[in-house]
């Protein structure tokens, strides 16, 4: 770095010696006001103000340390560049800048060719707002499954902070623990999931600038899933029946209905009809006028880009059912006979079933009698239980084979 100031000592020198420098002075000269340094955002325009007393013969010059360039000597430009100029007075050199550009960052340094060399130094500060230099876009999409990177690189000075947030303020990340903010130009998902769909803001600040923000709104496609409403529905013949599955995918999915590998289509005999229901789709299938041969199996389907699934429902026929309870035997009265006292009372006797009658099925009663108070209690062995709760079968679309149910 000492050569550069021994340079341009011997440039001004030699500029000098032509001017008729006259060796005698009242006194050798001095800046007026000390070296100072300027702050300027790129693309602005700067001025760098180097003042001297008693000047007399010698000669100022500009130059940058950081390129190591003469910018100017006396009252000329030594380095050619559209962006600067030079203007002065007596004693007093003003280099400008404009547009101040990024690589302009530094010191320069204002000499007087004295011997030895007087000189000043002021530094400029260029400050960078953030710029993208490398950006997802608006639009993401990915498959399930897959590994997404979301990119938002800037380029600013000071080096910037870069985060990213939901748009909706939920958490980025919820498992293995909750993640509301990523720092770094790249948010990745190694195993992108349904609930990561969203917009995502990644947003530049270097504290010294206007901040940046740029939106990525990530949609993420999987197959179709569906829910039956039941695997077994009954109807009685005459009657209609409504047939339900559910569905969600996306992008969303066409559906139908098929029975003995044939599409259904909507006429006199059949009805069918979507319905939105919170995030899913509803298909219902009515099948109008039962007889004998509506009571199969019906197949809804749910297909897109990205996945097939199919449920199976059977409808099968309701019929009448009697149930006989049977009458228990009368038995005849007899009178009490004394017991012994040391003679265990039992509490209750079970009442055999009369050899001509039939065996006990699982419809059958079963009957006991207590003797302190001559009452019969029956209660029923394998008799049909209701089920409690709404009951669905969930069936997963397969993107490579088809799943039955």
């Amino acid at each position: 770095m000492a050569a550069l100031p021994f340079l341009a000592s011997l440039l001004i020198a030699t500029a000098s010696a032509g001017s008729g420098h006259v060796g005698m002075s009242p006194g050798p000269p001095q800046f007026v006001h000390p070296a100072h340094n300027v702050t300027v955002v790129e693309g602005q325009q700067v001025t760098l103000i180097c003042s001297v007393a008693n000047l007399q013969g010698y000669k100022l010059a500009w130059v940058h340390e950081e390129s190591q360039s003469i910018l100017s000597i006396g009252d000329q430009l030594y380095t050619r560049s559209p962006r600067l100029s030079l203007r002065g007075e007596p004693g007093t050199s003003a280099l400008t800048l404009a547009p101040v550009l990024s690589h302009d960052r530094g010191y320069y340094m204002c000499q007087i060719n004295t011997q030895p060399m007087t000189y000043t130094r002021s530094y400029l500060q260029v400050l960078v707002p953030p710029s993208l230099e490398e950006w997802s876009g608006s639009y993401v999409e990915a498959r399930e499954g897959a590994t997404v990177t979301l990119t938002c690189r800037a380029r600013a000075f000071p080096p910037p902070l870069i985060t990213w947030r939901r748009a909706d303020a939920d958490p980025i990340f919820r498992s293995p623990r909750t993640v509301w903010v990523v720092e770094g130009g790249d948010l990745v998902f190694h195993s992108v999931r349904r609930e990561h769909s969203g917009a995502y803001t990644c947003h530049v600040d270097n504290n010294a600038t206007a901040p940046l923000s740029r939106t990525t709104h990530l949609t993420v496609t999987y197959a179709p899933v569906l829910w039956l409403g039941r695997e077994r529905v009954g109807g009685v013949r005459g009657g209609d029946v409504t047939l339900n599955c559910s569905s969600e995918a996306n992008p969303p999915p066409h559906h139908y209905w098929t029975v003995h590998n044939k599409n259904i289509t909507a006429n006199s005999k059949y009805r069918v009809r979507e319905e939105r229901v919170g995030g899913r789709s509803a298909i219902l299938l009515t099948v109008r006028g039962l007889d004998i041969r509506d009571f199969t199996s019906y197949h809804c389907h749910a297909i897109n880009p990205t996945g097939h699934a199919r449920g199976s429902i059977t409808l099968y026929e309701l019929r009448e059912k009697v149930v006989t309870i049977p009458t228990p035997p009368t038995r005849p009265y007899t009178e009490p006979v004394p017991r012994h006292p040391y003679t265990p009372h039992p509490t209750s006797t079970s009442i055999p079933t009369p050899t001509n009658s039939p065996d006990p099925d699982e419809n059958s009663i079963q009957w006991q009698v207590n003797r302190g108070s001559g009452r019969a209690n029956y209660r029923p062995r394998g008799g049909y239980r209701r089920r409690g709760g709404r009951n669905e079968t969930l069936v997963v679309g397969d993107s490579v084979d088809e799943k039955h149910v």
